[in-house]
């Protein structure tokens, strides 16, 4: 029995050569994502570089969070009160040239904000409560410092990596079972 050329099955060579331009066109776009990726990144990365950002310091039952701050020269640091006891911010070290006073009121509920401008290592304390203590160091690179080892390569490109790869795996596992078990029909 003939069948017409419309009904043909698909060769092996033809399904491998869809394969190769799929993968392909994947890689293709998966290095184009990445330098997009990276681009907007290194923006971020400019501003933060440069200094004048704001840091979030929260003011809880008992603890500061982060304890240990790096950052700019010119960054300013917003402590937010979010526990329900009363607190204040009393510097206990700092840089000669500052004139960073803290803030010695107690309070339950709002904000405090100072932008750091001279370099050095500032420490304080709440002084109801012993141990409650934080740290903040402004220097040029603190804050790359602070975050850790640098990461080369952006999350976003992680994922499209990891995506592209399960994809290359589930084709080559297809494209073996048809080639292994596939053949012609039977007459």
């Amino acid at each position: 029995m003939d069948t017409p050329e419309e009904d043909d099955p698909l060769s092996r060579r033809l399904f491998l050569a869809g394969t190769a331009g799929t993968v392909a066109a994947a890689a293709t776009s998966a290095g184009v994502n990445a330098e997009e990726d990276d681009e907007e990144d290194n923006g971020e990365d400019d501003e933060e570089a440069a200094g004048g950002g704001t840091e979030t310091v929260e003011v809880g039952d008992n603890w500061y969070e982060p304890e240990d701050l790096g950052i700019e020269p010119g960054t300013t640091v917003v402590w937010e009160w979010v526990g329900d006891i009363d607190h204040n911010i009393n510097p206990t070290d700092l840089p000669d040239d500052s004139d960073w006073e803290g803030h010695p009121e107690l309070i339950s509920d709002g904000t405090y904000e100072y932008t750091f401008d001279v370099e050095g290592n500032y420490a304080y304390t709440c002084d109801p409560h012993p141990g409650m203590d934080g740290t903040i160091e402004v220097a040029e690179g603190a804050a790359a410092a602070a975050d850790g080892p640098a990461q080369l390569v952006p999350d976003a490109a992680w994922t499209l990596l990891v995506a592209t790869v399960a994809g290359m795996v589930s084709t080559l596992s297809l494209v073996y079972f048809f080639m292994r078990y596939g053949g012609e029909p039977a007459e």
